[in-house]
């Protein structure tokens, strides 16, 4: 990848590990917890990442899950290989699925992906442990 080329970029995310602790609850007012993730990326960018999320249950059980987190993506991609981080901010229906904001954190980056910048976005459906990320990124 050249320098200042903004390339769009798709890959597959199999979650292959969710554990969630309680935080804190407030009657009336939901449950706030903590998910680590760890999520097999496959496609153009093949890898690993590990997601840190902090969640807020509603009280109603088909409510919408509010979610935000950091997830370091370590992998390889058209010959490169690094790693960054990338900021989650997101909904999850239990009809609708999750969806969620991507970005690529300014200075995350490391060996091949040091400078990376971008954005993009996380698709997945209600009741299967996997997704896709639509990246839009950037190098130099």
């Amino acid at each position: 990848m050249s320098a200042h080329l903004v390339v769009a970029l798709g890959c597959a995310f199999q979650t292959r590990q969710w554990q969630e602790q309680s935080l804190l609850q407030t009657e009336g007012a939901g449950e706030l917890k903590r998910a680590s993730i760890v999520n097999e990326l496959t496609g153009p960018l093949t890898g690993e990442g590990r997601l840190e999320y902090q969640l807020l249950y509603p009280t109603s059980p088909d409510g919408d899950v509010i979610f935000t987190g950091f997830e370091r993506v370590t992998g390889t991609w058209d010959g490169l290989s690094g790693s960054f981080v990338l900021r989650h901010d997101g909904v999850y229906s239990p009809t609708a699925g999750a969806r969620a904001a991507l970005q690529v954190l300014s200075g995350s980056g490391s060996g091949d992906f040091a400078g990376l910048s971008g954005e993009g976005r996380l698709a997945a459906r209600a009741g299967e442990r996997g997704g896709e990320y639509t990246l839009m990124l950037k190098r130099g």
